[in-house]
């Protein structure tokens, strides 16, 4: 992101990809700080700072949401700022400007301070000078109950990656073109990967990198591993410059809790002993335990007096939202359990009759967020039509208690604020015009709970931007019928494009339906 004054950045000569990070947004950010005792601006009203900002994807969808709130991106390429102006006047939003400024040049005179300042994906990629300047924008331009986000390569897991970057870059050096730079650096991954019939680790771990990098766009790729600068850290030494100027730590934007299910006994054992150290100490001997290779690490002023641990007082005043189904059910009469599954594999069993009510009731309304009280009449209610268990005379604390647990393992969220989003397919279904306006121009769209979605096919790009609230779905399935039938768009039938003209309609009545209910469930519709 920085360079001299006027000075054209890689990033202007390789655009990155455009992105959205739902861990950045100022809900997710809120809640976390909320929950350690900090009183975050609302997330309705409040002023964010993203530096290294690209595009801008990654604000407009927050901006769009929030009028009421400011936003503000920062990015020295001039490329991306310039392709990010001119996709806000466009979409008309008065509530957000990019500039192309060098981050090193950024002075609290002239934008001000913040609730909220996110750096995602810079700090590991900018030299010594640029990250310290990062660090003191936090503090200067952070206001009292502020939260800062940081993203940044940790160690020990990005040894690993360290392992083939100094490898890579000494066999690309010779090349000039970006594009010839990441062939090169990928055949060189597969060559070594294969060097042996009988691979032993030094080969298993070239092989496991280069299944990482062939994932990757190749815009990433080139900057995020072929870059001159990425410097990975332990959390301990980025705490130690975070705290040099006057920053503390909160939490991260993401759980990561240890998952007793995936160590053995003596693993946990040694954490348990561990409670009584320093929260430092505590977080890196995760590291060390589970491989770390990335942080998104929230720091506030110093001068905040933290809780040591979660609120669980506080749990009352959020939303929860989940996304599991429950998935079996089993035991006797007077002992059911339940087991809930997450479409990602992680689960929870509960055989409490009150929680397992509750959980039952907040996946009901994914991806809509619950108040505390809505779910605890639920569960009260449920709990109690079981007649062969009494029902908890301390429910609140009980409940309070096992969504804190549940937040803590990542496998529900909790938000200060609830997401405007629909949790039904209405008779005249409609997407956000923030969606409809993206798909115009990409083949990629941000949901109402800040996830990019793609949408390759052209056919449902069309019938997405066909939901503007006026149409039924058999005017839906009109529409989409011309469409094909004008040969715009192709219908797919098991793999293969339908020849059969009779068949369209029939195919479209069931794929609008079925694509309806996944929009749904993906936070695509509003109310």
């Amino acid at each position: 992101m920085a360079s001299a004054a006027g000075a054209a950045s890689s990033y202007d000569e390789v655009l990155y990809p455009a992105g959205v990070h739902p861990q950045t947004h100022p809900n997710r950010l809120a809640t976390v700080g909320f929950l350690r005792g900090i009183r975050p601006s609302p997330i309705d009203r409040c002023r964010v700072l993203e530096l290294g900002c690209g595009v801008g994807s990654n604000l407009i969808g927050m901006a769009f949401h929030f009028p009421e709130s400011e936003f503000v991106g920062l990015d020295q390429a001039r490329r991306p700022i310039a392709s990010g102006q001119n996709f806000l006047t466009e979409l008309g939003l008065k509530n957000i400007s990019l500039h192309s400024v060098d981050v090193s040049d950024v002075k609290a005179e002239q934008f001000g301070s913040f609730d909220f300042i996110i750096a995602h994906g810079l700090y590991s990629w900018v030299h010594h000078p640029v990250r310290e300047r990062i660090l003191a924008i936090c503090r200067e331009m952070l206001n009292q109950q502020g939260i800062a986000y940081i993203s940044y390569n940790a160690y020990p897991g990005n040894h690993l990656r360290d392992l083939v970057r100094g490898m890579m870059r000494f066999h690309t050096a010779c090349f000039e073109d970006p594009k010839e730079k990441v062939g090169q650096a990928r055949g060189l991954l597969k060559f070594l990967a294969e060097s042996k019939p009988k691979p032993d680790y030094y080969v298993d771990a070239i092989r496991a990198q280069f299944n990482r990098t062939v994932k990757y766009a190749d815009e990433a790729f080139f900057h995020d591993d072929l870059s001159e600068v990425n410097q990975p850290f332990y959390f301990y030494e980025f705490m130690t410059q975070a705290e040099h100027h006057g920053l503390k730590f909160i939490g991260e934007a993401s759980a990561n809790d240890l998952d007793p299910e995936q160590f053995n006994p003596e693993v946990m054992k040694k954490m348990k002993e561990l409670e009584g150290a320093h929260e430092i100490v505590r977080e890196q001997y995760k590291d060390f335990i589970r491989g770390c290779a990335f942080r998104q690490t929230l720091l506030c002023h110093q001068e905040i007096e933290l809780a040591p641990d979660l609120l669980v007082e506080r749990i009352p005043r959020v939303y929860a939202m989940c996304d599991a189904v429950a998935a079996e059910e089993g035991g006797g009469e007077s002992q059911s359990v339940t087991v809930f599954r997450r479409p990602g594999g992680a689960e929870i069993a509960t055989a409490h009759p009150l929680i397992r009510f509750a959980l039952k009731f907040v996946c009901s309304q994914w991806p809509c967020s619950v108040s505390f009280e809505s779910l605890l009449g639920a569960a009260r209610t449920g709990a109690a039509e079981e007649s062969t268990v009494p029902v908890d005379n301390d429910a609140d604390a009980t409940l309070a208690n096992a969504l804190a647990r549940a937040y803590r393992a990542g496998f529900l969220h909790l938000n200060v604020f609830p997401f405007k989003v629909a949790n039904q397919v209405s008779e005249r279904p409609a997407t956000s015009q923030l969606v409809r306006f993206q798909l115009e121009r990409g083949d990629s769209a941000t949901n109402q709970v800040h996830v990019s979605l793609k949408f390759p096919d052209l056919v449902s790009r069309r019938l997405v931007s066909l939901l503007d609230g006026t149409r039924d779905q058999q005017m839906l399935v009109r529409e989409l019928t011309e469409f094909v039938e004008s040969d715009r768009g192709k219908l797919y039938e098991n793999g293969a494009v339908l020849e059969d003209a009779n068949k369209v309609g029939v195919i479209l009545q069931r794929r609008v339906r079925e694509e309806l209910g996944s929009l749904m469930r993906e936070g695509m519709l509003i109310g």
